[in-house]
């Protein structure tokens, strides 16, 4: 019953990378959906004609 809890405790360390990796692809997912919202609002600002200036 003990072999059963330490085998697979002993490959732990083997996968702990993970609780590394995802915070990291969070920031990375967060920078690139703000990257690309930026530029998605440049572009429809330079489609859009200029505003007309009032007399």
């Amino acid at each position: 019953m003990l072999g059963a809890i330490l085998i697979p405790s002993a490959h732990l360390g083997h996968w702990l990378w993970v609780f590394y990796v995802i915070p990291v692809l969070i920031v990375v997912a967060g920078i690139i959906r703000s990257t690309r919202a930026e530029k998605k609002r440049e572009r429809e600002e330079g489609e859009s004609p200029p505003p007309k200036r009032r007399r």
